[in-house]
């Protein structure tokens, strides 16, 4: 799952907002640097190429699969890996001038807690700074994906896309999160960017084996996973064309303190 999500939708989805957020991360210069949740390590490549040479960053995943897989891409000389759970971080309080994520806030089961543990090693003055997908009607791509999913098991749809994904991004609710964990400030931009791809297959084989929409359709389809993929390819194209993807997408990032 792993490689195909990062060979199939990080190109598209995870990388161009994770250039966006390393570029706005390498104006902060208090470090050192903690990521959190960085799976394929898309964020992870972007900010050892843009933060100052100065500045320690330690990139962090719940699972070792992760940290091994990320650990080996070009560009990490710089980077130190370790595991951690953002729920318990294994770190002292006020140890990082930056802690940061990228698409890993709006997966968790319990945001508060994982706010309270950045602000908890977050120094004095220091930054947490995190994306998350904005709402499903900003991004066309995903929103054709769930209606696909929608329509193929109408009792039951997958959720993952429209309700795990794209699911938190009401700004109201994440600053009541913040609030609740001790911030006392934060800043909300939108960001607006193209979603470029190769092909509707290419988008489709990322969304239906790359993420854990893949687990959502075998639990209502066992081994038709082939199928529903075809069918999001037919859906997608009937939208998009057959040629490559061209549309917009849509993610907030938000910068607190205090």
């Amino acid at each position: 799952m792993l490689s195909i999500r990062d060979q199939y939708l990080s190109p598209s989805l995870l990388a161009p907002f994770a250039d966006d957020m390393a570029r706005r991360l390498s104006r902060l210069s208090a470090g050192p640097m903690l990521e959190t949740c960085a799976d394929t390590g898309v964020l992870t490549q972007a900010i050892a190429a843009a933060m100052s040479v100065g500045i320690t960053i330690i990139a962090t995943d719940q699972d070792a699969e992760p940290i091994e897989y990320a650990s080996l891409k070009p560009g990490m000389a710089r980077i130190t890996w370790q595991p951690a759970d953002p729920l318990d971080l294994p770190y002292f309080d006020k140890t990082f001038g930056i802690v940061a994520c990228h698409f890993g806030i709006n997966m968790m089961t319990d945001r508060v807690r994982a706010f309270r543990e950045a602000r908890r090693v977050m120094k004095i003055g220091g930054r947490f700074v995190f994306s998350v997908p904005a709402h499903i009607r900003h991004n066309p791509v995903a929103h054709c994906i769930q209606d696909v999913m929608d329509a193929l098991f109408p009792t039951d749809p997958p959720r993952f896309v429209g309700h795990v994904l794209h699911g938190y991004h009401d700004n109201e609710v994440i600053d009541d999160g913040l609030t609740e964990a001790g911030f006392t400030d934060a800043i909300y931009t939108a960001v607006e960017l193209p979603f470029a791809a190769a092909s509707a297959r290419d988008i489709a084989i990322g969304y239906c084996f790359g993420t854990k929409l893949l687990e959502e359709i075998e639990a209502r389809a066992p081994g038709e996973a082939e199928r529903i993929t075809d069918a999001t390819v037919a859906a997608l194209e009937q939208r998009f064309g057959t040629g490559a993807i061209e549309a917009s997408m849509r993610a907030h990032i938000i910068s607190a303190s205090g």
